[in-house]
């Protein structure tokens, strides 16, 4: 009994320590509050960055659909937020690296729908030249609608096609597949988000159910703003 009893204290002992930590570390993170990163957020500087890189986004998205004639979007959505990045990385650093606290970002998402066989979809927009796609998405797209360039393919592969940034925006275009589906999820822990909606404001599941197979091209700005 005294054994288990004495086992018991160094065990509540450990977790006591463990919690003072844990109280140091967040204490060492320092920085802003959330509620002070959701005010900073909606601040006349913020806003000032956010407004620049939604012309810029809302520009290229035009670009695409003045580039590619015959794509008809069936909805354009536009998704902002600013996240706290801060994280539990350090969580029991007591002298944790200074890093950035909260940063905004912005993507675009073009839904569309074609009766058309993918691979002659794809090889169109390739063929538009309205977006620099990445050699090796490239080669690894033609594998897998049977080129024979010697490549392999991961089981998990998923087709698609990637560019590098151009102007502080990157794209990436994917589309339905046996294996996958496109989704139009975003992520629920922002500190503050917005949606906008161009065309409709209908659900991805709800636009392939009247339409048929999806595609999303996307568009992803860098951060206009980061908190230290």
């Amino acid at each position: 009994m005294t054994r288990i009893k004495r086992t018991a204290k160094q065990a509540g002992g450990l977790l006591i320590a463990l919690a003072i930590m844990r109280v140091s570390a967040c204490r060492g993170l320092g920085g802003p509050s959330k509620r002070e990163l959701r005010k900073l957020a909606t601040s006349a500087e913020v806003q000032a960055k956010r407004e620049a890189t939604e012309k810029d986004v809302r520009e290229r998205v035009r670009a695409i659909e003045t580039g590619v004639p015959w794509l008809k979007p069936l909805s354009v959505v536009t998704y902002d937020q600013c996240q706290d990045v801060r994280g539990n990385f350090h969580l029991f650093d007591p002298n944790p690296p200074k890093k950035s606290s909260m940063i905004c970002w912005m993507s675009a998402y073009v839904f569309f729908s074609t009766d058309r066989n993918p691979e002659d979809v794809v090889n169109d927009i390739r063929l538009s030249r309205v977006t620099e796609w990445t050699e090796s998405s490239v080669n690894d797209l033609l594998t897998y609608y049977g080129d024979d360039s010697g490549l392999q393919l991961s089981e998990r592969y998923v087709p698609s096609l990637t560019s590098c940034s151009e102007g502080g925006i990157s794209e990436s275009l994917r589309w339905d597949t046996e294996n996958e589906k496109v989704t139009g999820n975003f992520p629920q822990d922002a500190l503050w988000d917005r949606y906008t909606y161009r065309y409709s404001e209908k659900s991805v599941d709800r636009l392939r159910q009247e339409n048929g197979i999806m595609y999303m091209w996307s568009l992803h700005a860098n951060a206009y703003h980061t908190a230290s």
